[in-house]
Protein backbone atom coordinates (compact mmCIF):
# COMPACT_ATOMS: atom_id res chain seq x y z
CA UNK A 1 0.00 0.00 0.00
CA UNK A 2 2.77 2.54 0.81
CA UNK A 3 4.46 1.85 -2.41
CA UNK A 4 1.31 2.43 -4.32
CA UNK A 5 1.37 5.93 -2.76
CA UNK A 6 4.73 6.47 -2.99
CA UNK A 7 4.10 5.81 -7.46
CA UNK A 8 1.01 7.84 -6.75
CA UNK A 9 3.15 11.23 -5.61
CA UNK A 10 5.80 10.94 -8.36
CA UNK A 11 3.29 10.76 -11.11
CA UNK A 12 1.61 14.07 -8.94
CA UNK A 13 5.48 15.71 -9.33
CA UNK A 14 5.74 14.90 -13.14
CA UNK A 15 2.31 16.27 -13.31
CA UNK A 16 2.77 19.38 -11.73
CA UNK A 17 6.60 19.75 -13.01
CA UNK A 18 5.17 19.79 -16.89
CA UNK A 19 2.03 22.13 -15.68
CA UNK A 20 4.76 25.08 -15.03
CA UNK A 21 6.05 25.42 -18.13
CA UNK A 22 5.19 25.83 -21.82
CA UNK A 23 3.79 22.78 -23.07
CA UNK A 24 4.89 21.09 -26.47
CA UNK A 25 2.61 18.14 -27.85
CA UNK A 26 4.81 15.60 -27.01
CA UNK A 27 4.07 17.06 -23.24
CA UNK A 28 0.65 17.63 -23.31
CA UNK A 29 0.50 13.39 -24.28
CA UNK A 30 2.83 12.64 -21.69
CA UNK A 31 0.67 14.93 -18.96
CA UNK A 32 -2.95 13.20 -20.56
CA UNK A 33 -1.28 9.88 -20.03
CA UNK A 34 0.05 10.03 -16.20
CA UNK A 35 -3.46 11.98 -15.41
CA UNK A 36 -5.34 8.94 -16.93
CA UNK A 37 -2.63 6.84 -14.85
CA UNK A 38 -3.68 8.44 -11.46
CA UNK A 39 -7.07 7.72 -12.25
CA UNK A 40 -6.28 4.23 -12.87
CA UNK A 41 -4.39 4.21 -9.66
CA UNK A 42 -6.64 5.26 -7.21
CA UNK A 43 -9.36 2.81 -8.58
CA UNK A 44 -6.85 0.26 -7.46
CA UNK A 45 -5.85 2.09 -4.35
CA UNK A 46 -10.29 2.19 -3.73
CA UNK A 47 -10.50 -1.42 -4.39
CA UNK A 48 -7.43 -2.42 -2.11
CA UNK A 49 -8.83 -0.76 0.62
CA UNK A 50 -12.22 -2.38 0.87
CA UNK A 51 -10.31 -6.05 0.04
CA UNK A 52 -8.19 -5.09 3.59
CA UNK A 53 -11.55 -4.14 5.26
CA UNK A 54 -12.66 -7.40 4.23
CA UNK A 55 -10.11 -9.24 5.23
CA UNK A 56 -10.27 -7.44 8.60
CA UNK A 57 -13.66 -8.41 8.99
CA UNK A 58 -14.18 -11.16 11.30
CA UNK A 59 -15.51 -14.28 9.50
CA UNK A 60 -18.96 -15.94 10.34
CA UNK A 61 -18.09 -18.73 12.17
CA UNK A 62 -19.05 -22.65 10.60
CA UNK A 63 -21.62 -23.91 12.98
CA UNK A 64 -21.27 -27.70 13.82
CA UNK A 65 -23.86 -29.36 16.15
CA UNK A 66 -23.43 -31.73 18.88
CA UNK A 67 -25.38 -34.17 19.74
CA UNK A 68 -24.61 -35.73 23.32
CA UNK A 69 -26.06 -36.87 26.39
CA UNK A 70 -25.03 -34.51 29.22
CA UNK A 71 -27.76 -35.94 31.78
CA UNK A 72 -29.04 -39.25 32.48
CA UNK A 73 -27.22 -42.99 32.80
CA UNK A 74 -24.35 -41.95 30.07
CA UNK A 75 -24.02 -38.36 30.77
CA UNK A 76 -20.47 -39.15 31.66
CA UNK A 77 -19.91 -41.01 28.25
CA UNK A 78 -21.45 -37.77 26.65
CA UNK A 79 -19.33 -35.62 28.12
CA UNK A 80 -16.22 -37.46 27.17
CA UNK A 81 -17.30 -37.42 23.76
CA UNK A 82 -18.25 -33.62 24.08
CA UNK A 83 -14.38 -33.28 25.18
CA UNK A 84 -13.26 -35.51 22.12
CA UNK A 85 -15.08 -33.46 19.88
CA UNK A 86 -14.35 -29.74 21.70
CA UNK A 87 -10.40 -30.74 21.39
CA UNK A 88 -10.24 -31.18 17.68
CA UNK A 89 -12.03 -28.50 16.82
CA UNK A 90 -9.35 -26.26 19.11
CA UNK A 91 -7.19 -27.85 17.55
CA UNK A 92 -8.06 -27.71 13.50
CA UNK A 93 -9.10 -24.00 14.22
CA UNK A 94 -10.57 -23.11 11.22
CA UNK A 95 -12.57 -24.49 8.11
CA UNK A 96 -13.10 -23.01 5.22
CA UNK A 97 -10.79 -20.07 6.76
CA UNK A 98 -14.09 -19.87 9.34
CA UNK A 99 -13.48 -20.15 12.88
CA UNK A 100 -15.43 -23.59 14.16
CA UNK A 101 -18.24 -23.01 16.34
CA UNK A 102 -19.97 -26.17 18.58
CA UNK A 103 -23.37 -26.02 19.61
CA UNK A 104 -23.57 -28.62 22.03
CA UNK A 105 -27.27 -30.27 22.75
CA UNK A 106 -28.14 -32.81 25.65
CA UNK A 107 -30.18 -35.79 23.78
CA UNK A 108 -30.78 -37.16 27.18
CA UNK A 109 -30.41 -40.36 25.43
CA UNK A 110 -34.29 -39.98 24.12
CA UNK A 111 -35.35 -40.24 20.26
CA UNK A 112 -38.00 -37.62 20.34
CA UNK A 113 -35.49 -35.34 22.43
CA UNK A 114 -32.49 -35.91 20.00
CA UNK A 115 -34.70 -35.28 17.41
CA UNK A 116 -35.71 -31.74 18.49
CA UNK A 117 -32.23 -30.79 19.20
CA UNK A 118 -31.24 -31.47 16.04
CA UNK A 119 -34.35 -29.84 14.40
CA UNK A 120 -33.17 -26.56 16.66
CA UNK A 121 -29.26 -26.65 15.46
CA UNK A 122 -30.37 -27.35 12.02
CA UNK A 123 -33.59 -24.51 10.91
CA UNK A 124 -33.11 -22.25 14.17
CA UNK A 125 -29.16 -22.10 14.47
CA UNK A 126 -27.95 -22.86 10.93
CA UNK A 127 -25.31 -25.72 12.01
CA UNK A 128 -23.68 -27.25 8.65
CA UNK A 129 -23.64 -31.03 9.95
CA UNK A 130 -24.40 -32.83 13.16
CA UNK A 131 -22.31 -34.42 15.08
CA UNK A 132 -21.96 -37.04 18.32
CA UNK A 133 -24.92 -39.10 19.53
CA UNK A 134 -24.04 -42.17 21.96
CA UNK A 135 -26.91 -44.46 21.72
CA UNK A 136 -28.38 -46.64 18.41
CA UNK A 137 -31.78 -45.75 18.96
CA UNK A 138 -31.10 -42.07 19.08
CA UNK A 139 -28.86 -42.89 15.70
CA UNK A 140 -31.44 -44.66 14.15
CA UNK A 141 -34.22 -41.79 15.14
CA UNK A 142 -32.00 -39.23 13.44
CA UNK A 143 -31.13 -41.49 10.21
CA UNK A 144 -35.03 -41.68 9.76
CA UNK A 145 -35.27 -37.71 9.78
CA UNK A 146 -32.25 -36.89 8.13
CA UNK A 147 -33.75 -36.38 5.08
CA UNK A 148 -35.82 -33.35 6.36
CA UNK A 149 -32.88 -31.88 8.12
CA UNK A 150 -30.90 -32.26 4.80
CA UNK A 151 -27.03 -32.32 6.47
CA UNK A 152 -24.73 -34.75 6.93
CA UNK A 153 -24.70 -36.65 10.37
CA UNK A 154 -21.40 -38.19 11.53
CA UNK A 155 -21.90 -40.52 14.55
CA UNK A 156 -18.99 -40.98 17.04
CA UNK A 157 -20.14 -43.92 19.09
CA UNK A 158 -23.24 -45.85 17.80
CA UNK A 159 -22.56 -49.12 16.97
CA UNK A 160 -25.52 -50.83 15.43
CA UNK A 161 -24.94 -52.48 12.12
CA UNK A 162 -27.95 -50.98 10.41
CA UNK A 163 -26.00 -48.00 10.15
CA UNK A 164 -23.85 -49.76 7.42
CA UNK A 165 -25.00 -47.89 4.22
CA UNK A 166 -28.02 -46.44 5.89
CA UNK A 167 -28.34 -43.36 4.28
CA UNK A 168 -25.85 -41.43 2.04
CA UNK A 169 -26.10 -38.21 4.77
CA UNK A 170 -25.25 -41.09 7.58
CA UNK A 171 -21.97 -41.83 8.40
CA UNK A 172 -19.86 -43.79 11.65
CA UNK A 173 -16.30 -42.67 12.29
CA UNK A 174 -16.52 -43.77 16.30
CA UNK A 175 -16.15 -46.28 17.94
CA UNK A 176 -16.50 -50.33 16.27
CA UNK A 177 -19.76 -51.78 14.79
CA UNK A 178 -21.50 -54.63 16.85
CA UNK A 179 -20.14 -56.57 14.24
CA UNK A 180 -16.63 -55.88 14.40
CA UNK A 181 -16.72 -55.98 18.08
CA UNK A 182 -17.90 -59.52 17.57
CA UNK A 183 -15.28 -59.94 15.42
CA UNK A 184 -12.53 -58.99 18.25
CA UNK A 185 -13.82 -60.80 20.86
CA UNK A 186 -14.04 -63.99 19.38
CA UNK A 187 -10.74 -63.99 17.89
CA UNK A 188 -9.85 -62.84 21.34
CA UNK A 189 -12.09 -65.74 22.86
CA UNK A 190 -10.06 -68.02 20.29
CA UNK A 191 -6.44 -66.98 20.83
CA UNK A 192 -6.62 -67.62 24.68
CA UNK A 193 -7.15 -71.06 26.07
CA UNK A 194 -8.65 -69.94 29.25
CA UNK A 195 -11.36 -68.27 27.43
CA UNK A 196 -11.82 -70.17 24.77
CA UNK A 197 -13.00 -73.17 26.61
CA UNK A 198 -15.18 -71.57 28.92
CA UNK A 199 -19.22 -71.51 28.23
CA UNK A 200 -20.93 -68.28 27.98
CA UNK A 201 -23.91 -67.06 29.21
CA UNK A 202 -24.93 -63.91 27.07
CA UNK A 203 -27.07 -60.84 28.75
CA UNK A 204 -27.46 -57.14 27.14
CA UNK A 205 -29.35 -54.27 27.87
CA UNK A 206 -32.51 -54.04 26.56
CA UNK A 207 -32.80 -52.14 23.11
CA UNK A 208 -31.73 -51.76 19.83
CA UNK A 209 -27.59 -51.98 20.25
CA UNK A 210 -27.89 -54.34 23.19
CA UNK A 211 -29.87 -57.18 20.82
CA UNK A 212 -27.63 -56.29 17.82
CA UNK A 213 -24.16 -56.93 19.77
CA UNK A 214 -25.78 -60.01 21.68
CA UNK A 215 -27.16 -61.70 18.04
CA UNK A 216 -23.48 -61.14 16.73
CA UNK A 217 -21.34 -62.56 19.02
CA UNK A 218 -24.37 -65.64 19.45
CA UNK A 219 -23.90 -66.44 15.22
CA UNK A 220 -19.91 -65.56 15.10
CA UNK A 221 -19.11 -67.46 18.76
CA UNK A 222 -21.57 -70.96 17.16
CA UNK A 223 -19.60 -70.51 13.87
CA UNK A 224 -16.54 -70.86 15.47
CA UNK A 225 -17.10 -73.46 18.55
CA UNK A 226 -17.66 -71.34 21.42
CA UNK A 227 -20.27 -72.22 23.26
CA UNK A 228 -23.07 -70.63 24.12
CA UNK A 229 -25.52 -71.82 27.06
CA UNK A 230 -28.69 -69.47 26.57
CA UNK A 231 -29.09 -68.47 22.59
CA UNK A 232 -32.21 -66.81 23.21
CA UNK A 233 -29.89 -64.03 25.45
CA UNK A 234 -31.21 -62.39 28.27
CA UNK A 235 -32.20 -58.87 28.51
CA UNK A 236 -32.29 -56.21 31.29
CA UNK A 237 -34.07 -53.57 31.13
CA UNK A 238 -31.34 -50.00 31.29
CA UNK A 239 -32.82 -48.85 34.79
CA UNK A 240 -31.86 -51.69 36.19
CA UNK A 241 -29.64 -51.24 38.98
CA UNK A 242 -30.03 -54.92 41.09
CA UNK A 243 -28.40 -57.69 39.08
CA UNK A 244 -28.87 -60.27 41.79
CA UNK A 245 -31.80 -61.87 40.31
CA UNK A 246 -29.73 -62.21 36.74
CA UNK A 247 -26.49 -62.85 38.88
CA UNK A 248 -28.53 -66.49 39.90
CA UNK A 249 -29.85 -67.67 36.90
CA UNK A 250 -25.97 -67.15 35.46
CA UNK A 251 -24.93 -69.24 38.44
CA UNK A 252 -27.98 -71.99 37.67
CA UNK A 253 -27.02 -71.62 34.10
CA UNK A 254 -24.01 -73.31 35.07
CA UNK A 255 -21.63 -70.78 32.89
CA UNK A 256 -18.53 -69.98 33.76
CA UNK A 257 -18.14 -66.53 31.35
CA UNK A 258 -20.39 -64.01 30.44
CA UNK A 259 -20.95 -62.10 27.51
CA UNK A 260 -22.46 -58.79 28.52
CA UNK A 261 -23.45 -55.67 26.18
CA UNK A 262 -24.03 -53.24 29.06
CA UNK A 263 -23.54 -49.41 28.62
CA UNK A 264 -20.29 -48.86 29.47
CA UNK A 265 -21.24 -46.81 33.04
CA UNK A 266 -23.39 -49.52 33.92
CA UNK A 267 -20.14 -52.21 33.56
CA UNK A 268 -18.40 -51.70 36.64
CA UNK A 269 -21.56 -52.01 38.38
CA UNK A 270 -22.42 -55.24 37.54
CA UNK A 271 -19.23 -56.42 37.81
CA UNK A 272 -18.52 -54.80 41.23
CA UNK A 273 -22.09 -57.05 42.14
CA UNK A 274 -20.94 -59.91 40.21
CA UNK A 275 -17.62 -59.64 42.58
CA UNK A 276 -19.84 -59.53 45.92
CA UNK A 277 -21.97 -62.85 44.88
CA UNK A 278 -18.72 -64.50 44.85
CA UNK A 279 -18.23 -65.18 40.79
CA UNK A 280 -15.10 -63.11 40.44
CA UNK A 281 -12.14 -64.97 39.65
CA UNK A 282 -14.59 -67.89 38.80
CA UNK A 283 -16.95 -66.34 35.66
CA UNK A 284 -14.94 -64.54 32.98
CA UNK A 285 -16.41 -61.36 32.17
CA UNK A 286 -15.98 -60.28 28.06
CA UNK A 287 -17.69 -56.97 27.17
CA UNK A 288 -19.10 -55.45 23.85
CA UNK A 289 -18.84 -52.45 25.13
CA UNK A 290 -15.15 -50.61 26.82
CA UNK A 291 -15.67 -49.46 30.17
CA UNK A 292 -15.10 -45.84 30.74
CA UNK A 293 -12.05 -44.93 32.97
CA UNK A 294 -14.06 -43.17 35.63
CA UNK A 295 -16.15 -45.88 36.01
CA UNK A 296 -13.20 -48.44 36.47
CA UNK A 297 -11.76 -46.13 38.74
CA UNK A 298 -15.17 -46.50 40.99
CA UNK A 299 -15.67 -49.91 40.54
CA UNK A 300 -11.60 -50.53 41.53
CA UNK A 301 -10.43 -54.10 42.16
CA UNK A 302 -14.10 -55.50 41.37
CA UNK A 303 -13.36 -54.56 37.89
CA UNK A 304 -10.51 -56.51 37.27
CA UNK A 305 -10.06 -58.91 34.58
CA UNK A 306 -12.74 -57.49 32.13
CA UNK A 307 -11.68 -58.46 28.49
CA UNK A 308 -13.24 -56.87 25.69
CA UNK A 309 -12.03 -55.60 22.00
CA UNK A 310 -12.26 -51.93 21.35
CA UNK A 311 -10.82 -48.81 19.51
CA UNK A 312 -8.44 -47.84 22.06
CA UNK A 313 -6.84 -47.71 25.23
CA UNK A 314 -4.33 -45.43 26.95
CA UNK A 315 -2.03 -48.61 26.96
CA UNK A 316 -1.66 -48.37 23.31
CA UNK A 317 1.78 -47.11 22.84
CA UNK A 318 3.01 -45.17 19.78
CA UNK A 319 4.00 -41.32 19.53
CA UNK A 320 0.69 -40.43 18.32
CA UNK A 321 -1.57 -41.54 21.05
CA UNK A 322 1.36 -41.37 23.81
CA UNK A 323 0.99 -37.49 22.60
CA UNK A 324 -2.56 -37.53 22.10
CA UNK A 325 -3.85 -38.80 25.67
CA UNK A 326 -1.10 -36.11 27.33
CA UNK A 327 -2.62 -33.12 25.51
CA UNK A 328 -6.13 -34.70 26.75
CA UNK A 329 -4.49 -34.71 30.06
CA UNK A 330 -3.72 -31.36 30.53
CA UNK A 331 -6.55 -29.64 28.88
CA UNK A 332 -9.54 -31.59 30.90
CA UNK A 333 -7.42 -33.06 33.92
CA UNK A 334 -9.38 -36.28 33.30
CA UNK A 335 -8.39 -39.93 32.68
CA UNK A 336 -8.20 -40.23 28.58
CA UNK A 337 -10.96 -42.38 27.14
CA UNK A 338 -11.81 -44.07 24.37
CA UNK A 339 -15.52 -42.37 23.86
CA UNK A 340 -13.31 -38.73 23.98
CA UNK A 341 -10.73 -40.49 21.35
CA UNK A 342 -12.80 -41.79 18.75
CA UNK A 343 -15.27 -38.51 19.07
CA UNK A 344 -11.76 -36.47 18.74
CA UNK A 345 -10.96 -38.84 15.50
CA UNK A 346 -14.63 -38.42 13.98
CA UNK A 347 -14.64 -34.91 14.09
CA UNK A 348 -11.22 -34.32 12.38
CA UNK A 349 -12.48 -36.51 9.78
CA UNK A 350 -15.72 -34.09 9.49
CA UNK A 351 -13.73 -31.33 9.92
CA UNK A 352 -11.49 -32.23 7.16
CA UNK A 353 -14.12 -33.13 4.50
CA UNK A 354 -16.12 -30.04 4.85
CA UNK A 355 -12.27 -28.68 3.70
CA UNK A 356 -12.00 -30.94 1.00
CA UNK A 357 -15.29 -30.39 -0.16
CA UNK A 358 -14.37 -26.37 -0.23
CA UNK A 359 -18.60 -25.43 0.67
CA UNK A 360 -20.97 -26.08 3.26
CA UNK A 361 -23.13 -28.10 1.02
CA UNK A 362 -24.53 -31.18 2.21
CA UNK A 363 -24.03 -33.03 -1.04
CA UNK A 364 -20.94 -32.09 -1.28
CA UNK A 365 -19.48 -33.02 2.43
CA UNK A 366 -21.02 -36.10 1.56
CA UNK A 367 -18.97 -36.84 -1.06
CA UNK A 368 -16.41 -35.21 0.32
CA UNK A 369 -16.91 -37.69 3.84
CA UNK A 370 -16.52 -41.14 1.68
CA UNK A 371 -13.00 -42.49 1.98
CA UNK A 372 -11.62 -39.93 4.23
CA UNK A 373 -9.08 -40.83 6.44
CA UNK A 374 -7.53 -39.53 9.43
CA UNK A 375 -3.90 -41.15 10.81
CA UNK A 376 -5.22 -40.66 14.69
CA UNK A 377 -3.56 -42.02 18.13
CA UNK A 378 -5.50 -45.58 16.98
CA UNK A 379 -3.84 -45.38 13.64
CA UNK A 380 -5.74 -44.58 10.31
CA UNK A 381 -8.87 -44.24 10.34
CA UNK A 382 -10.68 -44.25 7.18
CA UNK A 383 -15.16 -43.88 6.17
CA UNK A 384 -15.53 -46.25 3.39
CA UNK A 385 -16.88 -45.11 0.34
CA UNK A 386 -19.19 -48.33 0.40
CA UNK A 387 -21.00 -47.85 3.44
CA UNK A 388 -20.26 -44.88 4.87
CA UNK A 389 -18.59 -46.63 7.77
CA UNK A 390 -15.60 -46.30 9.45
CA UNK A 391 -12.53 -48.76 8.74
CA UNK A 392 -9.46 -48.93 11.29
CA UNK A 393 -7.53 -51.27 13.46
CA UNK A 394 -8.59 -52.23 17.34
CA UNK A 395 -6.90 -53.63 20.47
CA UNK A 396 -8.48 -56.23 22.97
CA UNK A 397 -7.99 -55.47 26.25
CA UNK A 398 -7.90 -57.02 29.86
CA UNK A 399 -9.08 -54.52 32.69
CA UNK A 400 -6.48 -54.96 35.84
CA UNK A 401 -4.44 -53.01 38.11
CA UNK A 402 -3.48 -49.86 36.11
CA UNK A 403 1.18 -49.04 36.60
CA UNK A 404 2.33 -46.18 37.28
CA UNK A 405 0.72 -43.37 34.82
CA UNK A 406 0.20 -39.65 34.76
CA UNK A 407 -2.94 -39.53 35.68
CA UNK A 408 -3.30 -41.47 39.00
CA UNK A 409 -5.29 -44.29 37.56
CA UNK A 410 -5.58 -47.25 39.92
CA UNK A 411 -7.71 -49.59 37.19
CA UNK A 412 -6.65 -49.90 33.28
CA UNK A 413 -7.35 -51.57 30.12
CA UNK A 414 -4.36 -53.47 29.41
CA UNK A 415 -3.40 -54.06 25.90
CA UNK A 416 -3.42 -57.74 24.93
CA UNK A 417 -3.51 -58.32 20.93
CA UNK A 418 -4.01 -55.76 18.05
CA UNK A 419 -6.12 -56.27 15.17
CA UNK A 420 -5.84 -54.92 11.84
CA UNK A 421 -9.02 -52.94 9.84
CA UNK A 422 -8.56 -56.18 7.50
CA UNK A 423 -9.32 -58.50 10.07
CA UNK A 424 -12.25 -56.70 11.43
CA UNK A 425 -13.53 -56.17 8.58
CA UNK A 426 -16.08 -56.29 6.70
CA UNK A 427 -15.27 -56.30 3.77
CA UNK A 428 -15.69 -53.76 0.93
Amino acid sequence: MKRIFFVLIIFLSISLIFSCGKKTDDQSETISKLKQEIVELKATITKLEAELVLARTPKEPLKIGVLVPLTGIVAQGGLEMKYGIEMAAEEKGTVLGRPIELLVEDTQVKPPVAVTKAEKLVYKDDCKALIGVFSSGVGLALAKNIDKLNVPFVSTHVMTTKFYGLHPLVFRSGQLANDQTAVGNVKGIMARPDLMKRSYYVIVHDYSWGHDAGERFIALAKENGIKIVNEDYDKAPIATKDWSSYISKIKASGADAVYMAFITNVIPVFAKQASDFGLQGKVKLVSAAAPGPLELEAGGEACYGIFGASDWSWDVDNANSNDWEMRFWKKFNTIPSDAAVHSYVGAMNLFNAIEKAGSTDAKAIADALRGISFDGPYGNVRISAKDNCMRNSAVLTETMAAPENPFGAKVYMKVLKTFTADELGPPE
